[in-house]
Order: C-alpha cells, then sequence, then structure tokens
C-alpha cells in the first residue's frame, strides 16, 4: 500500500492536518478535517433560511438543518475521494466522521481506515481499538 499516494490525493483535495494513526501493519489510519469553504457555509445557511420555521441560528435551525447540511457535503466530497484512492491503488476504506460543533462549524473531522483489497475490516473495530 502506497501510504504516501494516497495521503497526496487527500491534500490535493484540501484535506488538513492529514496526521497518520499508528495501527495495524499493511493498514493505514488517518485522521484529517474538511474545511468548509465560505460558499459552502452560505449555501448550509441558505438552505436553513429556506427549509427551517426556526429563527436563524435557533437550536433547530442549527441542528436539523444547518449541521446537517454540513456534515452531508463533507461527507460526500470525502467519500468522493475514498472512492478515488480505492480505485486507483486497489485498497478497502472505510471512514467516520464526527459530529460538526455548533459553535465551531468550520470544519468536519473524519477518521479514515485504508486496508489491503478484500481484506473485511470494520471501521468501529479500528476506532475501539485504537481507543479513539
Amino acid at each position: 500500500m502506497d501510504k504516501k499516494a494516497i495521503i497526496e490525493i487527500l491534500e490535493k483535495n484540501e484535506l488538513s492536518e492529514i496526521e497518520e494513526i499508528e495501527y495495524k501493519e499493511g493498514s493505514l489510519v488517518l485522521r484529517f478535517f474538511y474545511d468548509f469553504d465560505e460558499d459552502e457555509i452560505e449555501s448550509a445557511r441558505a438552505y436553513a433560511n429556506d427549509e427551517s420555521e426556526d429563527e436563524e441560528n435557533g437550536d433547530i435551525w442549527y441542528e436539523d438543518f444547518f449541521l446537517p447540511y454540513l456534515n452531508d457535503l463533507a461527507v460526500d466530497n470525502v467519500g468522493e475521494y475514498i472512492e478515488e484512492i480505492m480505485e486507483e491503488h486497489e485498497v478497502d476504506a472505510q471512514y467516520v466522521s464526527y459530529e460538526i460543533d455548533e459553535e465551531e462549524y468550520s470544519y468536519n473531522e473524519f477518521i479514515a481506515a485504508f486496508f489491503p483489497k478484500g481484506k473485511a475490516v470494520e471501521i468501529e473495530e479500528v476506532l475501539e481499538e485504537l481507543e479513539l
């Protein structure tokens, strides 16, 4: 598994603070952040204003509309990047995203685990073993 090439793809797609987490031989576990640009935040704000009957910046506005929009956006984009890695490098991968904080919604944190193709590994088991 070409760890350097995998990390380069993530960097090329402007993911930040990419950090390798030591795990089992033959695997690659990374922590990284998807940083939202101003247009993405404004799109989430517009969506939440259009769809929510709650006041802007209210609890329901954040919890049911604004933050889920941003989370879905980050998960979709990171999913595309990981699909690209899986195809180009013939590896299997799983990933999780953490909830976006209402106070700090400029980024979304992810953990991704890459393994040789055909090796069945569950991301939950990896996280549990790493105590993350």
